[in-house]
Parts: C-alpha cells; sequence; structure tokens
C-alpha cells in the first residue's frame, strides 16, 4: 500500500477514473492523503445498481433517493479542478426532472469532454429530461451519449446555435426531438467519427429532411422510427468502419454519396421503397463493380438521377433493371475535360431483357453535361427503339469536351411516336431545340 501511495497524484487520479466513483471515494479509508484526491477527481460515473439494498421493500426508489444525495454531496462541494466527464446510469420519476437538470448544468463546463445519460422511466408519462442548450454548445465535448428519458429542445435563438467542433461520438437512444434540431446538431459536428440513431421519437412538425454529411465519419448505426423523416442525405467521404440501418421505410427521397461499395449496398436495401434517389459521383466508383444481383429493386421509384464520370452504359442499363415503374432517369457527367474514358474498351452489351420500366413507364431521358463515348450511340438507339411510352430525350452537351453532336442521333428509329430530342450547350441559357420524329431532317446543328 505505501508504493500505490507513493506515486504522483497525477498517477493516482488516472487510476482511480477507471473506477466507479462510489468505489473510488472508498478509498478515503486509507488515509487523509485519499480523502484529498478523491475531491480532485475529474472523471465521475454514477451508476443506481451500486447503490441497491437487497433488504429493502422499495429498492428501486431508495437505491434512486441514496444515489441523487451522494451525486448532490460530491458536485456541491466540487469546486476544482473542472470536471471532464460525467456518466449517470438511473431510474427517473417526474420528481427528479429538475434534479438530473441540475447534475447537468452543474458539470457544464469549457472543459467536459464526455457525457453519458443512461436515463429510464418509471412513467412514460412522465415528464422527460431536458439538455440546457449550453450543452450542444460545448467546444471540449468528445463523447456525448444521451440515453431515454431525454428531450433535446430547439436552440433558444439563431444567435446561439448547436457547436460541437470536438465531437467524435454522438449517440442517441430513444430521445425526443425534431429532425430539424437533429440536422441542425449534425450540421455542427465537424470532426464526427462515430453516429448511432437508436429508436430516436421525431415529432411529426411538416416533412423532415435529414442531412448526413462527414468527411471523417467512420461508423453509422441508424435504426430510429422517423415517421416524418421524408428526405434522406448522406455524404461521406472517407470510408466506413461500421454501417448499420433501419426504419427507413418512409423515406420517400433520398441522396447518397459514399465511396464504399458494401455501405451503399445496405443503405439501397434500407430504401428499397424509395420514390427518388440520387446517387452521386462517390458511389459511381463502387456501385458498377457490384455484382447485379446485389444491387435491390425499387419497385416505387419514380426518379433516378445517377452522376457519373464516364458513360457507363452497363452501370446505367442496370440500374434501369432494377426499377420496374421508373419514370425519369437523369445521367450527369461529372469529368474534368482532361480526363480520359476508361472503359474505352468495353463495348455496347445488347441487354438479354429490355427494362420493365423502358417498355411501359420511362418518359423523360435528361443527359446533363454530356460528352462523346465509345458506345452513347448504341445506348441512345435502344433507349429510342423500346421505349414505347418515351416522350422526351433532353442531351446537354459539354462544349469543353464534345467535338460535336452525333447527328445520326435524329436518324434513329423510334418506338415512341410522341417522342421529342432536345439539345442545346451547357454553356449556354437552357434553351432546347426541338425535333419531332416525323420531321428528322428539318434540325440544323448550332
Amino acid at each position: 500500500m505505501d508504493r500505490i501511495s507513493n506515486l504522483p497524484d497525477c498517477i493516482l487520479l488516472h487510476i482511480l477514473s477507471f473506477l466507479p466513483t462510489k468505489t473510488a471515494f472508498f478509498t478515503a479509508v486509507l488515509s487523509r492523503r485519499w480523502t484529498h484526491l478523491c475531491h480532485d477527481l475529474q472523471h465521475f460515473d454514477f451508476n443506481q445498481i451500486q447503490f441497491h439494498n437487497r433488504n429493502q421493500t422499495w429498492s428501486d426508489f431508495s437505491s434512486r433517493k441514496r444515489l441523487f444525495a451522494t451525486v448532490n454531496w460530491i458536485l456541491s462541494r466540487h469546486k476544482a479542478p473542472p470536471i471532464r466527464t460525467f456518466r449517470l446510469t438511473c431510474n427517473v420519476d417526474q420528481f427528479d426532472q429538475s434534479t438530473v437538470e441540475w447534475f447537468i448544468r452543474k458539470v457544464f463546463g469549457p472543459n467536459l469532454e464526455e457525457l453519458n445519460l443512461q436515463l429510464s422511466l418509471v412513467d412514460r408519462s412522465y415528464h422527460r429530461v431536458f439538455i440546457p442548450n449550453g450543452v450542444l454548445s460545448c467546444t471540449s465535448l468528445v463523447t456525448l451519449r444521451l440515453n431515454g428519458g431525454i428531450t433535446i429542445p430547439s436552440p433558444l435563438s439563431s444567435s446561439c446555435p448547436y457547436h460541437l467542433p470536438s465531437l467524435k461520438t454522438l449517440q442517441l437512444y430513444n430521445v425526443v426531438t425534431s429532425v430539424g434540431n437533429l440536422e441542425e446538431i449534425l450540421s455542427h459536428c465537424t470532426a464526427l467519427e462515430t453516429l448511432i440513431l437508436d429508436s430516436i421519437v421525431l415529432s411529426r412538425e411538416g416533412q423532415g429532411q435529414l442531412r448526413i454529411c462527414f468527411p471523417s465519419l467512420k461508423s453509422l448505426h441508424s435504426k430510429s422510427y422517423t415517421p416524418s423523416l421524408k428526405r434522406l442525405d448522406i455524404q461521406v467521404e472517407s470510408g466506413f468502419r461500421e454501417i448499420r440501418v433501419r426504419n427507413l421505410h418512409n423515406v420517400e427521397e433520398a441522396s447518397i454519396n459514399l465511396p464504399w461499395q458494401f455501405p451503399v449496398l445496405k443503405f439501397l436495401v434500407k430504401l428499397c421503397r424509395i420514390r427518388i434517389l440520387v446517387l452521386r459521383l462517390l458511389v459511381f466508383d463502387c456501385l458498377p463493380d457490384a455484382p447485379p444481383h446485389l444491387i435491390p429493386e425499387f419497385t416505387c421509384l419514380q426518379r433516378l438521377e445517377l452522376t457519373v464520370r464516364c458513360f457507363d452504359t452497363r452501370y446505367i442499363m442496370d440500374m434501369l433493371q432494377k426499377c420496374p415503374m421508373l419514370k425519369l432517369l437523369a445521367v450527369v457527367f461529372n469529368a474534368s475535360p482532361y480526363d480520359k474514358d476508361p472503359l474505352l474498351s468495353r463495348k455496347w452489351e445488347h441487354p438479354v431483357k429490355v427494362p420493365t420500366c423502358l417498355a411501359s413507364h420511362l418518359q423523360l431521358i435528361k443527359i446533363k453535361r454530356y460528352f462523346e463515348s465509345r458506345d452513347d450511340r448504341d445506348f441512345f438507339a435502344y433507349v429510342l427503339q423500346h421505349g414505347l411510352v418515351l416522350e422526351s430525350l433532353d442531351i446537354q452537351v459539354d462544349r469543353a469536351r464534345a467535338k460535336g453532336f452525333p447527328e445520326e442521333l435524329f436518324l434513329f428509329p423510334r418506338s415512341s411516336k410522341a417522342c421529342q430530342i432536345n439539345f442545346c450547350w451547357n454553356q449556354v441559357p437552357y434553351v432546347l431545340f426541338t425535333i419531332m420524329c416525323t420531321y428528322p431532317t428539318n434540325y440544323k446543328y448550332k
């Protein structure tokens, strides 16, 4: 024991930080020096289980009473150094709301690095604990875990927004908030690496849009029931370490920009009932190599936008095969004028089966910032020949890359008599030059 007592205070405090706070205070019986150390703790971990007395009938009430009395006694006497970690696991009822909120305000400060609240409501009809707005503007906070019985309010004013620049781990479980508040919080977590959204109760105020855009995100878990969430926008530039998503069946519109095939496929499986889907450039770098049988069928999808680096007709046709109800297809080229087509050696592969949407629902195809590639004419000829209800093919040509325009496109046979081909440069106002299928020879290249 003497050897341990002779260690510097900083080392002893570091050792005590790994112990539950009640156990750490038991060390005060060793000597006066340990009593002094307990009052200098910066990491607090309180759990109601440690205060249970099996001999008492009302064990939950009595243990909670002892727990709150202990926490109140310690925090009331704690002055320095500043608190860095506060963990609290307990049950709460209608009389405990103000007490827990006082605990949060007491530990909150410019040096707080971890706040972990695991609260369980004794009766769900009781009021939940409100998180003070200042906690969500704590620049030093690295880990925030809120579990059960908690409500996140809106910012008091636009002048006091959320601001969590150091936050790396955010876990919200059974927390009540609105879609707007959640999106506002996430938009201010610029260093976030792990995001866990589990069983969140989102208010039904309007149709929410949730945007997740983190260059540093490595792990995403989403299992929340979000009846008001209609739009989802997720953009992550780095690779995922782990992803789990559930309960996204109410989402009607989604935009995905992820760099790895596995998380993209996981998202697509959960969004198979979506109506509008946008797959950004990072998806093009991974999804075309995925086996077609792993791509889910989107039975309700009506609008699909694909951002590509080159005219990958195999990728486009594979997606059409999975969208039987598709009405609008948009293909957006996003490439530098100096980029070379990586698919020059690939030849057009005639589909074994005509996509269902092409024969029954697809009405509009838009090609934006188009430049010529190896098999683009074969693709255009195919969709014009098999597009039975196709009404318009709009092509916006990239003047920086295109040498000209394939005039033979207007000579291709078209199954839809109402089909129009509209053409324009992307560097001039979007004025369409319309060529009716019955007058293909009237076209003049401009």
